[in-house]
């Protein structure tokens, strides 16, 4: 990083560390951000940068060490002192009351009053739309947040904190959930904000983002500060050199089985308005990959299948044998298992630990049902989590204060216990880097060398490229076309997902 004049820097982290039990998340970070700038944290999941923009925030507190925020200590004890001082945050998980008002929500915790004991309704929504005017946003203020999609509600997010007069805006994942076109949108507004003055701390895995938007990068490593430069004076392969600590010669490891007899086949599947006449079949070992843009149906098909949703009709097959699947238990007891997109909503418990959410359903399933023999599940969750490289080993640890990646090893270990036939992956890696990613991929390698079929949807389309034996395009609701793995390219997925017909 190039010689600092004192007056560009916003904020300087000097030898911050935090400690939760049994687990450093940060150690002794030192870097400093320019006043401005869109700067870039990147590292493998748990490398601590999610902790320190929540210290920054105000979320936690750090254990040691401290930030200089225009050359004076921070003092952030929540957010809303945070916020006071002008520093916003957009989580992953977006912060927002579903069944309040888009405008209340833009105000939340900090509403213009009439008097001392009365909110001033007219000033406040009058207020509102003067910022939503200014961003170019004509949205009905009066409309509850829950009608919005995620990547609108990011844009309210983007309000509040403009409205608060926010020096700094942090953003952890902002893409991992909207369309491309919405990214596009939302990185146009990040290059206005940073125009205005305003300093940006972004959290990407998405190394095409990462060189999109920023000015400086500072890679992450196992808690620790590694690097920080310019953007120009990195390429992607010294980024994930720094971040994994080694060279990845691969991405995506090659196939070392070959697809053997039909295991799962569905016909006719259907659900009025919401997908039709859905058939297709997966082989022993052979992966078939999900495409679409998002809306197209996949998530309601895979939900169907596992037994989530109900539908109208249509018939599942294992080993040529129907099944009837009229629930999440039936689909488990004839050997399907899924991972959801939303691993915090449907995957996982965050306040129990690794143990906890592992057995939760092996113990059903595996375990004796007289008694419970806790010898051999602790046995069972210790091999899972050596098989997927759980880090930290420890199985007492709570959830919640594991990283993203671990936490979807976790889901991922759950349904393993089981011995699935078919495993459903619904964005296995969403939210993920770069590191945890490749895991997951090898897993899947080893899970199909044992004979596993994997429907794996995703919305990567190199992901879609380099796992699937073959492709399936869904576009509303319907099958659009097929593709090997020798004629997949990304012009053909995209062209069937956008209507255009198999040539």
């Amino acid at each position: 990083m190039k010689a600092e004049n004192r007056e560009d820097i916003i904020l300087e982290f000097r030898n911050v560390t935090k400690d939760f039990p049994g687990v450093r998340a940060l150690d002794n970070v030192s870097f400093s951000v320019r006043r401005g700038s869109v700067h870039v944290l990147c590292g493998e999941n748990g490398a601590g940068k999610s902790t320190l923009m929540k210290i920054i925030n105000g979320l936690y507190q750090a254990t040691s060490g401290e930030i200089l925020y225009n050359g004076k200590q921070l003092k952030a004890a929540d957010p809303m002192q945070a916020r006071e001082q002008g520093i916003s945050m957009i989580y992953q998980e977006l912060n927002i009351v579903p069944d309040m008002t888009i405008a209340d929500n833009i105000y939340l915790g900090r509403e213009i009053m009439k008097g001392r004991f009365f909110v001033d309704d007219k000033l406040l929504y009058q207020t509102a739309e003067k910022y939503m005017k200014d961003q170019g946003l004509n949205y009905n203020l009066k409309e509850k947040m829950k009608t919005l999609s995620v990547a609108q509600a990011q844009m309210i997010e983007i309000i509040k904190a403009i409205s608060c007069n926010a020096k700094i805006i942090l953003m952890d994942e902002p893409t991992s959930a909207i369309t491309e076109k919405e990214v596009e949108y939302l990185f146009n507004k990040i290059e206005e904000l940073k125009q205005a003055g305003v300093t940006i701390i972004y959290i990407s895995h998405k190394m095409n983002e990462i060189f999109r938007v920023a000015d400086y990068i500072s890679v992450f490593r196992d808690g620790k500060h590694i690097e920080t430069r310019q953007s120009d004076q990195f390429d992607v392969n010294q980024i994930i050199k720094l971040m994994v600590g080694r060279e990845m010669k691969e991405v995506y490891p090659p196939a070392n089985s070959v697809p053997g007899e039909e295991v799962f086949r569905v016909n006719n599947l259907s659900k009025a308005g919401v997908f039709e006449n859905i058939n297709f079949s997966i082989k022993q070992g052979e992966i078939l990959g999900f495409a679409g843009l998002m809306g197209a149906g996949r998530t309601e098909i895979v939900r169907a299948i596992f037994g989530l949703d109900a539908k109208d009709s249509g018939n599942i097959y294992i080993n040529n044998n129907e099944v009837i699947i009229k629930n999440v238990e039936d689909a488990i007891s004839n050997g399907i298992c899924m991972l959801s997109e939303d691993r915090r909503r449907y995957g996982l418990i965050t306040p129990r630990n690794m143990k906890e959410n592992m057995g939760l359903v092996a113990l059903k399933h595996l375990f004796n049902k007289a008694w419970l023999d806790q010898k051999r599940e602790k046995m069972s969750i210790l091999e899972m989590m050596k098989q997927l490289n759980v880090k930290p080993p420890d199985m007492e640890l709570i959830v919640e204060n594991l990283s993203g990646g671990n936490q979807q090893k976790v889901v991922l270990g759950k349904w393993l216990l089981l011995n699935p036939k078919v495993l459903i992956l619904d964005e296995p890696t969403r939210g993920i880097d770069v590191g945890a990613k490749h895991e997951i991929y090898k897993l899947m390698r080893k899970l199909t060398a044992d004979g596993v079929a994997v429907l794996m949807i995703s919305s990567e389309l190199p992901e879609l490229l380099g796992m699937s034996d073959r492709i399936m395009v869904i576009q509303n609701g319907k099958i659009a076309g097929e593709l090997t793995k020798a004629e997949a390219t990304s012009i053909k997925i995209m062209h069937l997902a956008t209507g255009g017909k198999n040539e």
